[in-house]
């Protein structure tokens, strides 16, 4: 089973309230109505996009219909208070339980251990040499006189192969099994990777998932030139520095935010770094 690193898929919850897409999942009832009704949706539904968000990896914000909407100044006081909620919400026991079943879940299948034996190998052919030799006698017998000279050729080609495959030692057999012994070796190393890349992109503490993700978003927001200058072309703002406009939407998005919300956002995922140690 091949499955994406999810520590570098997406910008996790943080991330996302920086990316001027803000979400929230409600755990205290002091969250104003009026913060989901700016937003655009109402209490449930930020409860679905905040889990499904961080959870599969990418952001959902479909219907976050006033989010662009908002001031700066707006958008900064929101910020603070859905990462408060979002890190109550993640450091909570609702998320571990469904994290431990999404972790569970990923979990690599270990392939079976199926590698037949020549004689195995050698019997199937056998059997099915048999059978098609049957269909063509069968099918000669029916046939016109001046056809069953074709058939009579093709069923003497069976025999031939048949002969051969019950050789002890025929190259064949050898052939198969040593594909079949090849293919399965290729599995299990598969298998094995797979395993590794599960172990560091779902560790067994729930927590050590929400330190990565934190950390994969100070990675990326590192890198973004807040003072980047865009220009319009063909109806739609692009950056003037191609490097730039070559970025990923993690990047972009946290562009779009604007520092203001960034240097909230830093030093309160550094801190619950910390506190995650």
């Amino acid at each position: 089973m091949r499955f994406p690193n999810l520590i570098k898929l997406g910008v996790f919850a943080i991330a996302l309230f920086s990316c001027s897409m803000l979400l929230s999942f409600v755990v205290a009832d002091r969250l104003a109505e009026d913060i989901w009704k700016r937003l655009g949706i109402n209490r449930q539904e930020g409860a679905e996009k905040i889990r499904n968000s961080f959870v599969d990896g990418y952001l959902h914000y479909e219907g976050l219909s006033n989010v662009k909407n908002l001031a700066f100044n707006d958008r900064t006081a929101v910020a603070r208070d859905l990462m408060t909620f979002a890190k109550q919400y993640l450091n909570g026991p609702v998320f571990k339980a469904e994290y431990d079943k999404l972790r569970k879940e990923a979990h690599p299948v270990q392939p079976v251990e199926n590698t037949r034996t020549k004689e195995q190998i050698r019997d199937e052919q056998i059997a099915e040499l048999k059978k098609s030799m049957a269909t063509m006698e069968d099918l000669a017998k029916t046939m016109p006189a001046d056809q069953k000279k074709a058939y009579q050729s093709s069923i003497e080609e069976y025999k031939k192969m048949l002969k051969d495959y019950e050789a002890p030692n025929n190259p064949t057999i050898e052939m198969m099994y040593e594909q079949q012994v090849g293919t399965n070796k290729q599995d299990l190393q598969h298998y094995k990777e797979d395993l590794k890349n599960w172990e560091t992109g779902y560790p067994a503490d729930s927590k050590q998932f929400v330190k990565a993700r934190l950390q994969h978003y100070l990675s990326v927001a590192a890198t973004v030139d807040f003072s980047a200058q865009l220009t319009e072309k063909y109806g739609r703002k692009r950056f003037v520095n191609p490097t730039y406009q070559a970025k990923n939407n993690e990047w972009k998005m946290i562009y779009r935010a604007g520092k203001e919300v960034y240097e909230q956002t830093k030093p309160f995922a550094e801190q619950w770094i910390k506190e995650l140690q």
